[in-house]
């Protein structure tokens, strides 16, 4: 455990992503003297994002995939503060909280993910149910299935996204409501580009046509939405859609403080980060997952490779704060490993044109989702 002596440093994680989770462990096996670690999160119990459609189908509980990170830090002996960012000043080495407390920092690594750029369609902002943050997302699946569990009304549920996140959420949905509830549903699915899971091979995309056709759920592809209205979505062809439940899975955009933050974004606010992870504005600041955008090469916002990630994030941190200057650089893989849920005790796994699907697929998943979750399990 890190031993919080004479402090030198000051090392300050703000966000409690997968990178984070892993940099945290990999710091605390090799200490560093000298050095304070403050983590600050919005919330106190992370979600493992590779779980919440099994948390949706009924699968897994909630603790099951998510870590306590008020836990975690106690375990390794770092502060944790419980708080939400509202500016940086990279110049000052300074962040200020929205409850007005100060931080000051050395080191600064940011792993606080993204969410669906609801502000690029009109109304969006007001109507529907973001699959991002998850921890909203949650509270508001489960208000609406407890208040609409005895309706005998036929319940409208429109998905606005057509790749993994979309797809994988809404047959969790169907799943759920067809195994726990009367509750008569009707699910359409509205996919912008002409065919889903875009970045999958035709094999994928060929096998969830199918399933989705096999389930009756209705699919709108080339056509997407421009305005939301409450209850009533409009298309680009200028048809209408009525809604009880919506949920938007659309491309991702950047938390808004990122972009006033003076440290070099992107256009949609991303931090660009050089082949080390570090800020190429401010070589003290070091950003990971969802909410960077790697210079060297563009990268999906997928989990893949923030976990990836975490490893290398750690020993550039240890190797900066103590002087050196040789750092490693990320080198993310060009095929990696796919495991898709398809609502019930089945998933799909890819790697480039590989492909392949069946319920040993899913005992594969769940084994290595609840072995990473089972490394944080430290009470």
């Amino acid at each position: 455990m890190i031993g919080l002596t004479q402090t030198n440093k000051d090392l300050l994680l703000i966000g409690g992503g997968h990178s984070h989770l892993i940099a945290i462990k990999r710091l605390t096996m090799k200490p560093l003297t000298g050095v304070r670690i403050t983590l600050i999160s919005s919330d106190t119990m992370t979600p493992y994002s590779g779980m919440l459609p099994g948390l949706i189908a009924g699968h897994y509980s909630y603790e099951d995939c998510h870590v306590d990170l008020r836990i975690l830090c106690q375990w390794a002996g770092i502060r944790f503060v419980h708080g939400k960012v509202a500016h940086i000043d990279p110049s000052l080495k300074r962040i200020n909280c929205q409850d007005n407390l100060l931080l000051r920092y050395d080191i600064l690594s940011i792993n606080v993910g993204a969410q669906p750029a609801l502000h690029s369609i009109p109304g969006a902002t007001i109507y529907g149910c973001p699959v991002k943050p998850i921890k909203q997302f949650l509270q508001q699946w489960q208000h609406w299935h407890t208040t609409q569990s005895r309706s005998s009304r036929l319940q409208r549920i429109v998905i606005v996204g057509g790749g993994a996140a979309g797809i994988e959420i809404l047959l969790a949905l169907r799943y759920r409501i067809a195994k726990t509830t009367p509750i008569r549903a009707q699910f359409t699915l509205i996919c912008a580009d002409s065919h889903i899971l875009k970045s999958y091979n035709k094999k994928v995309q060929d096998f969830f046509y199918q399933l989705l056709q096999a389930h009756g759920i209705r699919l709108i592809q080339g056509r997407y939405v421009v305005s939301a209205l409450e209850h009533q979505l409009v298309l680009n062809d200028y048809t209408r859609h009525d809604y009880d439940f919506l949920i938007w899975a659309i491309h991702a955009s950047a938390q808004s403080w990122l972009g006033k933050s003076r440290l070099a974004c992107d256009n949609n606010g991303f931090i660009q980060v050089d082949e080390y992870l570090r800020s190429i504005s401010h070589p003290d600041v070091f950003a990971t997952g969802d909410c960077a955008a790697f210079t060297p090469m563009p990268l999906p916002k997928t989990g893949v490779y923030a976990v990836r990630q975490g490893p290398l994030l750690a020993k550039n941190i240890s190797t900066q704060l103590v002087g050196y200057t040789h750092l490693q650089s990320y080198k993310p893989q060009r095929f990696f490993l796919s495991l898709l849920t398809t609502g019930g005790r089945h998933a799909v796994a890819s790697r480039g044109a590989f492909f392949t699907h069946g319920k040993w697929v899913w005992l594969w998943k769940n084994y290595i989702d609840r072995s990473f979750m089972a490394s944080f399990n430290l009470k």
